[in-house]
This record gives C-alpha cells, structure tokens and sequence, in this order.
C-alpha cells in the first residue's frame, strides 16, 4: 500500500458503484463506505473476509464463463488436495504460402495525341502486378494442468480456438514466421483458489475464506498469511489475464487486413459492474431476496451444495453460503451473504449483456477476430479489473486505520516526536535513581567551586533552534580504581576521579536516520580543562586518540558518527553454514566491533594539576589568572621541565612557606624564564641580521642609513629614549644598545605581554634602565585584574636570585637517576592496585559489550537492536576568542589541526605529571556506548501495519542497556507503580542467569576486610554495618547492595 492512499479518486469510485447497488438492494437498504460507518476493529476483519469471498464467486464465475463446466471444476478440486494445479493458456501461429496472382492495373493518367485538327489518339499506361497470398492459422487452447501435465491424464482442455485469414504481400517474402510454437504461452497456479471451495471427494462448496485472527502471524485486516496469500493469488490471475489480453490485442487482431473493427466496444467494460465494495451498514436489515432471487432470471441447477449450480449452458454458478457468514454478520456491520449474491447476480448479467453485445458486433465465423474471441478478452480483462478492486478494497481498510490513527493523536507522528515522547515514557518507566539523564556536565573540583566549562553530548533535533543533549543512561561511581593512559611510548600516566557509564539508545525509522550527534567542550573564561577522546582499552587502561586543551571560552565541536553492525541473530544466521576456521575468522572481527562500541571521554581539569606539579596549595591558581596563562604557554610552546619553575621545598625555612611565597616563588621562576627566551630570541634575530648584512651589504647599507636618517629627524637622544645623536652606526656601543631594544620587543623582563613588558613608546628604543612608559588607563571590567598585574612583584630572596645557569645545573627533586626507579614505583603501585581491584570484582568495562551483545541475543525477539559504533568526524570546530571584546572565530580542524592540538595537550600533559611520576586526580571518565534499534517502516506504518507499538519495542531495548549499566535485574529498575505493567514483558519479568551466578563474590580488601554480596526480599531497607551503609531494593532475590564487615 503506498503511504499516501488516494481517498478522493477512491471514494469517488465507490459512490458511483453505490449508485448502482442503490438499485440491486431494496430501497429500505443504505449501506455506506466503511469510512462513512461508525464501527469497531473486528468489522474491519469480517469486512476483509466478505470482500475475498466475494472475490473468489466473482473469479469462479468468470472461469466458468471462459468455459470451465461442472465436471471440470469437481475435478481440479479433486487434484488441488494433493497436487499443484494450473491454467496454461497456449497460442500458436503458423504461416504458409498459397499461391502467386498476376493482374493488370490501369493507371489514372493517359497520353493523348492529336493529328490535325480533328482527330486524336489517346493512349493509356497499363501496369502487371503480381501478388503472392499467405494462409495464416492460428490456434489457442487452455488447458488444466495437475502438477507438471506429465500425462494426458494430468491435462484439462478448458477451451480451444482456431481462425485463420489469407494475407496478401507484393513480394515474395512471409509476412510472418512460417511458425511460431509457442507464439504465446501464459500460466498461472489456481491451486489456492480451488483450495477455498473444500472439493474433497469431488464435493464443491461455496468459498470460505477466513482471517486467522489467532494466528501469531496476524497483525491487521490486511497484514496477515491468508490475506497475504490472497492478494497474491488475484495479483497472478490478474497479471496471467493481462498477458492474455495484450496478446490478443497487440499481435493477433493485428494481423487480418480486412475492414475496420469497433475496437471501443471491446476494451469498455465499465458496464461490467464489480462486485467488490467495502460496504457496511449502521443497522443490517435481512437481505430482501431467497438464494434463488439472487441468482436471477438463470436457470440453475443444483449440484448437491445449495450455493454452487450449473447454467443450461454447462457453466458454473457460485455463489455465498448463509449459513456461517450470516451468523458472523449479525455480530458485525458487514453486509449478508445475500447481498453479496445480489451484486454477484448483477456482475453475470451485466457481463451476459455485454458478451451479447460483442456477438453482434464481431463475426462468428472461422476468422481470427470473432465474437468468441471477443468475449476472451472482456472476460479476462473482468478478472483483471476484480483482482485490481480486491486489492484496492483491502488497502483501502488499512488506509482507514492509518487515517483513524493520525485522527485520534492530531498529527502524524514524526521519528522526532516519538524520540520526545521516550524521554516522557522513560521519566515514568524507571525509578528515580535510574532515569536517564541529559549527557551534560559540569567540570569543577567540588561543588563549592565554579565549573571550569562543561562538557556534552548534543543532538540536532529537527524544529529547534538549538541542539540538546542526549539522554543516557548512567552509572557513576566517585571513584572506581586507578587505570592509566600513554603520552608517549615511554610514558603512562595514571588517574583517577569520577567514572560514568553512558548507554545511548538510538531509533531510527524508514526514511529517516539517527540524529546527529556533537560532543562540545566549552571552557569559561579564565578557565582551562584538557578533552581527551579515545577508547577502554582493558580494565585499567585508556587509549587517547584525541585531544585538545580548551580555554578562555574556547567551543570545541566534535561531529560523532554512529555506525552499526548486525545483530548477534544476524551474525549467528550468517556464520551458522561458514567452516570452523571462517567461523572464529568472523568472531574475531566481531568482537573486536564490539570493543570499538567503547567510546570513551577524559576530561582533565589543569589548574589543580598545575598546583600540585608546582608544590602549591590547592585553589592557590584560582586567581592568578596571568601567572596560569603564562605557565601553560611555557610548558606548551617551549616544553620547560616543571622542576625549573616549582616551588623549592628547600626554602621552605627561608621564606616561610605560606602560600604567598609560594607563588612569588613561582612568579620569579616564570620571570626569570622569560627572560631567559627573550635573550636567546634576540640572538636569534640579531645573527639573522648579520647573515643577511653579510649575504646583502647594498641592502644592509641602504638600511642603515634611513635608520640613521630616523633618528636624526626624530631629534633622539638619551634623555627622549634613544640614540645618541653623535654615535655613529657601526659603533658597539649602538648596536649593544639595539640589541637591548630587540630583547624588550621580545618580552624579557615579566611584564606586558604574554613573555615581555609592553612596547616601548614612539618616542625612540627604550634602554633597559630607562623608566617604563605609564600604562593606559583599565577597562573599569578588568580594573581588578590590571591593577594586580600593575602591582610590583615582591623583591626575591637571595636563594631566588641565583643565576639561572646555577638553576639549570642544580639537581632537580626528579633527576633521570631517581625519576625512573619512581616512575616503576608508581607503575609497580597501580599494577597491584589494578590487579586487587580486579579480584575484588571491579567492574571491568571492557566486557560490558560481550554482555550487552548476548543479552540481545536472549531478548531481542525481533532481532532489531544493532551494537552501535561512536567513531569521532574527521572535521572538528573550535570556536574561539582572541580577546574578551573580541568575535567568536571557527576554525575548522582536520588532521594537521588535530595532530597539532594533540600534541600541544600531550606536552602540557608531560610537564603537568612530570612524564607519568606524579597521578591525576581531578579527572572524570565518561565511557559511552551506543545501540539503535532500527524499524524497518516509519513510525505510523509500524502501528498500523505491523500491528506494534514502537513504544514497546524501545522500552524492552532500553531495559536491556539499563540492566547491563546498573548491573541490576530489571525489576530493581522500574518505578513501582510501572511494573505490573513492565513485567508482562519477557525481559522484565525475566530472572537474567548473570544475576544469580555473579552476585556472590568475595575478595580481600587493603584493610584485611572482606566483602560479602547480600540478598534480601522484601520492601526497600537501609542497614549499617560498619561502614559505609548501602540501599537494598526490592527484588526476587535480586543482589541489590554491598555490605562490609572484619
């Protein structure tokens, strides 16, 4: 059925045929379009029924009008018990030549010549032609087959036809082929039809068709095995009667060249009336008519079953039984067998009328256009326009509930409108602590402090201006085990912090697909986090393949792929005939799918790991905005080792310790870094010139001199900033100074700029010792924050003030010596820490997706829920600010981009944790996995169709996720007042086997306690032991907690 049924030209169709049932029936009679009739769901199911009775009379009839008699049709019924049986419709052509014609024919024009002026001699062109005439023969025949027809007992001459015509050409060759065996052959099985009339032992009955309506494969009226089998029946016939017509029409009645026919008065049959119309009637009134008056003015003759007769002619008349259909009409609205034998009634007389009609238009003779010929076609093409009303009629049925369903809502429901209505669904369906929740978090070291940005998982939802973010199931735990990541080959580094199991149900519909999904890291102002993408390698390993560090409002958009692999009844449908070998070939590939379903999201918060590398107090950063800003670009552009800028636990006696000195520490170390690289800058760029003065002395002279020649009209001299007016160009006192004015542009000293003081002013080149210019006045926004970077750093100790060659030399507290012996301390430590993590039943991530996988298996009845893959875009955004009045920017990144950023993350990772030595804590772990359950028919054609509610199938797909997330038996995770409801599902009312072999583990922990599962049944309780207390829920023996005792 198209999506977009034609009511219109369909209900226009059926009031002109109403016209004509208004004069079949009674005049107290008024049936309707089934539309126009309030009536309830089983109508449509008798409705269906009566149509296809109807339909299977009607095609009996025309059959026997095709010249199926009464022994006949007993005898096909008789084979449809136990063989195939079809009609084969033969057509052959044979072309011979007869004889050649020689004749005169006078032309039109004549030649006349005169001879004086009263006589003329007229003369005429007489040409010979010589003809040559063909007999041409053709035959039909249609013939009953039982099985294959391997013998003439197995074969049924239906009817038979043989014409022939003489054709007449002016050359020697055939018109035709000298034979054409077959020149047409067309078969169709009618086994099904002869099936509907019982026929066993030669007894026919009327047809009986009816719906299964208890049948697992009944979803609708119209979707269902016996109308499925049905309409393919009718569409057969259909297309073998097409087949039939078109040869006769486009080769056969094409080869005569006598006269021309009244070709109209064959192919109009809309006077044929068809005797299938979804009627119904608000209150059904016994059909006015006897059995008898419904077969009309025929004389009939009963066969031993009161509804099918003969005719005088041999024929078959069929018609509805009262007895059954009757009964299950008056429980309905549908009309009577007797009405439908009335419009049967009406179909063999108008179609009587129509076959006289023919006989007085087309010859009865031996030729190959005749009336019987004739009445082939217009029968055939009644059985083809009945096969077409049947299908119609039934498609009509399920527009009807299409159209009833999107009345009862107000819209078609929409794959968007749906997701919206699971989020609804979802707030009932689970308890409080288990709801699925919007992936958006916010990234901050407690709840007493401001979030550093947030970082989320939106959706593009069609008809918002805005994306949202997804719903996902979750699982957190403050803090799980260690695990680990590299930076580098040589280097792992360790963390810990928040853990978050996300699991992501998509839907998606025919003609529609996922929503796009955007991972989007957002920093605040003066704030800073590091965004790692990357996969669960093992249980306590995170392998990093992004990365990116997000400040100062940075946006960082990150477009995510879902891509999906076949279910597990797919992937066991299709090894299931593969060898052993190709089998865990194919197993192999899949479970390393299924581990690339882990997506996983680090997120570092920089701050506190640069207060701990820097031997600072915790929130000693929090304000120190500049310092943080200057000590990321050194560890990110230029890679110095943290030991060159950390506070020296030496001088703790010295300088107090406080967190003041703590910083002023810092700040001198930053500053005398700073100015550090600005020296080694203006090296740089003051050989450059050299080599250029050197490689270019015309360009170099000629520079020289319009210096000189500026400085001379600027009237510079020492007391205005800058040279002195008789010192001469090539002077060492000069260029020492130049040089000194080069390093100031490049930022030594800790002022200004990000690594040097501001410009100097244009006056001339400011000396070292000159007084810097006055600063211009703040913006009142940041008046706070210009007048700390005004006020004049602390004047250093003396242990400070070392040369920064002796700082350089000195030992740092990690030299290689005794970094590496910690660094395998470290590792030592996590290893073990991971190792008795493991025993004492940490969850290891990495098999939730083997978990998931055989749990669709067991529950996914209809094998539509698809592991999902979560695979980062090739092109990323990163919207950013260059200034705090400045336009947000895109910059659109790539691979070189990605690998950049990546890069600049993993060094400042290296100095934030000293190459691996020093753990992460402030770091949370957000691993996500994906499913989609995919539905084959949009969200309306699912209902009506198929006969489902998509809400249903989402539900159990969810449980599924939710019961692997939460570790939980479904029944701990549905709000009560849902689960008497829930639990007439198998999943929820299932008892998982993972639930009752897994629960009991025991392990020992550091302190020497043990931890035992507990069991309980009964209402939720809450019990100490110990510590820490833990919930109970209710379940049947479901493990709920974790208690702990010595």
């Amino acid at each position: 059925m198209s999506l977009h049924f034609n009511f219109g030209g369909f209900e226009g169709m059926i009031e002109n045929a109403l016209e004509q049932v208004s004069k079949i029936l009674d005049n107290t009679r008024r049936p309707e379009i089934a539309g126009s009739v309030h009536h309830r769901y089983d109508d449509k199911y008798s409705l269906a029924e009566f149509m296809t009775n109807t339909s299977l009379a009607s095609q009996l009839n025309c059959l026997s009008r095709l010249g199926v008699d009464a022994e006949q049709l007993s005898t096909l019924c008789a084979w449809s018990s136990t063989h195939s049986v079809s009609l084969v419709f033969t057509a052959k052509e044979f072309t011979s030549f007869n004889r050649e014609v020689k004749r005169e024919v006078e032309q039109p024009r004549k030649h006349v010549t005169e001879i004086g002026s009263s006589f003329s001699i007229t003369s005429k062109v007489v040409d010979t032609v010589t003809e040559y005439f063909w007999d041409f023969e053709a035959q039909w025949e249609l013939v009953a087959i039982k099985g294959v027809g391997a013998s003439d007992a197995n074969r049924l001459v239906i009817a038979k036809s043989t014409g022939s015509c003489e054709l007449k050409t002016s050359t020697k060759h055939s018109p035709r082929a000298e034979a054409r065996v077959p020149a047409a052959q067309q078969n169709v099985d009618i086994t099904w039809l002869l099936q509907q009339l019982g026929g066993s032992d030669g007894v026919i009955t009327s047809p009986s068709f009816k719906i299964d309506r208890d049948s697992a494969s009944c979803a609708t009226p119209r979707r269902n095995d016996d109308v499925t089998k049905a309409i393919e029946h009718f569409v057969r016939m259909r297309n073998w009667s097409k087949a039939i017509v078109e040869y006769f029409r486009d080769q056969l009645f094409k080869v005569p060249q006598g006269p021309q026919k009244n070709w109209g008065a064959l192919y109009d049959t809309d006077s044929i009336f068809v005797p299938v119309l979804p009627l119904l009637e608000a209150e059904a009134a016994a059909a006015g008519g006897t059995l008898e008056e419904a077969k009309g003015e025929e004389d009939v003759a009963d066969l031993g079953a009161s509804n099918v007769s003969t005719t005088p002619e041999g024929g078959v008349l069929v018609t509805l039984s009262s007895g059954a259909t009757d009964a299950a009409a008056a429980k309905t609205l549908c009309l009577p067998s007797a009405d439908a034998n009335a419009f049967l009634a009406e179909e063999r007389r108008s179609l009587r009328v129509k076959c006289d009609d023919l006989s007085q238009t087309f010859p009865s003779d031996a030729s190959i256009i005749t009336a019987a010929n004739a009445v082939v076609i217009v029968t055939l093409g009644h059985i083809e326009r009945v096969g077409f009303a049947l299908v119609d009629c039934l498609d009509y049925v399920e527009a009807l509930l299409r159209k009833q369903l999107i009345a009862a809502i107000g819209k078609e429901v929409m794959p968007q409108d749906f997701a919206e209505y699971m989020v609804y669904h979802n707030r009932k369906l689970f308890a409080s602590q288990y709801r699925p929740r919007p992936f958006c978090y916010d990234i901050r070291r407690t709840s007493n402090h401001s979030p550093e940005g947030t970082l989320s998982v939106n959706q593009d939802l069609v008809g918002t201006a805005q994306p949202e973010p997804i719903a996902t199931i979750v699982s957190h735990a403050d803090y799980s085990h260690p695990m680990t990541f590299p930076i580098n080959a040589a280097a792992n580094v360790t963390f810990n912090g928040d853990r978050y199991l996300h699991a992501y149900l998509a839907h998606t519909f025919s003609g529609s697909s996922a929503s796009q999904l955007t991972l989007s890291a957002q920093a605040r102002q003066f704030s800073s986090m590091l965004v790692m993408v990357g996969t669960i390698s093992s249980a306590t390993s995170f392998e990093p393949k992004y990365a990116c560090v997000v400040q100062n409002k940075d946006e960082l958009n990150i477009p995510l792929e879902l891509s999906t692999i076949p279910t597990p009844k797919e992937f066991k449908d299709a090894i299931e005939s593969l060898s052993p070998e190709q089998q865990r070939f194919a197993k192999a590939f899949r479970a390393m799918q299924l581990a690339s379903t882990l997506f996983g999201v680090l997120v570092i918060q920089i701050k506190p790991a640069l207060e701990k590398v820097l031997n600072l107090p915790e929130d000693a950063l929090t304000k120190e905005i500049r310092l943080t800003q200057d000590l990321m670009d050194l560890f990110i552009t230029y890679q110095i080792p943290t030991d060159l800028l950390s506070f020296d636990e030496a001088t703790v006696a010295a300088t107090g310790g406080d967190a003041q000195a703590r910083i002023n520490g810092v700040k001198s170390h930053v500053a005398a870094m700073h100015e550090m690289i600005g020296a080694a800058k203006a090296k740089e760029v003051a050989e450059a010139e050299e080599k250029y003065k050197f490689e270019n002395p015309e360009m170099a002279l000629r520079s020289e001199t319009l210096s000189m020649n500026l400085m001379e009209a600027r009237g510079g001299g020492l007391e205005r900033g800058g040279f002195p007016a008789d010192a001469s160009w090539g002077s060492e006192k000069v260029k020492k100074k130049m040089v000194n004015a080069r390093t100031r542009g490049f930022g030594g000293g800790g002022g200004g700029g990000r690594g040097g003081p501001p410009p100097p002013a244009p006056g001339g080149v400011m000396f070292k010792g000159a007084p810097p210019p006055p600063a211009p006045a703040a913006a009142p926004l940041l008046s706070s924050v210009a007048s700390a970077r005004r006020a004049p750093a602390p004047k250093p100790t003396q242990l400070q003030q070392q040369p920064l060659q002796q700082e350089l030399a000195k030992p740092t507290a990690a030299t290689p010596e005794t970094q590496q012996p910690a660094q395998q301390a470290t590792h030592q430590q996590v290893g073990d820490e991971a190792a008795a993590a493991h025993g004492s039943g940490v969850r290891d991530y990495t098999a939730i997706p083997a978990l998931i996988d055989a749990r669709m298996e067991q529950f996914d009845e209809d094998s539509c829920l698809r592991p999902t893959i979560i695979t980062p875009s090739n092109t990323w955004i990163k919207k950013t600010k260059k200034g705090l009045l400045a336009d947000f920017t895109n910059e659109v990144m790539r691979g070189d981009e990605q690998k950049t950023e990546k890069d600049k993350a993993m060094d400042l990772l290296d100095a934030l944790t000293k190459s691996g030595a020093i753990p992460v804590e402030n770091a949370s772990l957000h691993i996500m996995m994906a499913a989609t359950h995919t539905f084959d028919k949009t969200v309306v054609e699912t209902v009506v169709r198929d006969n489902v509610s998509p809400i249903e199938k989402v539900e159990r797909s969810t449980l599924i996720l939710a019961q692997t997330v939460h570790d939980l038996a479904p029944a701990a995770l549905i709000e009560p007042s849902q689960l008497e409801r829930a639990t007439a599902a198998p999943l929820a009312s299932s008892s998982d086997s993972h639930h009752h072999q897994s629960w009991e583990s025991r392990a020992v922990l550091g302190n020497g306690r043990k931890r035992t599962s507990i069991w309980n049944h009964g209402s939720m309780t809450k019990r100490r032991w110990r510590r820490p207390w833990v919930y109970l829920y209710p379940g049947d023996w479901a493990w709920c907690g974790v208690l702990f005792s010595r």
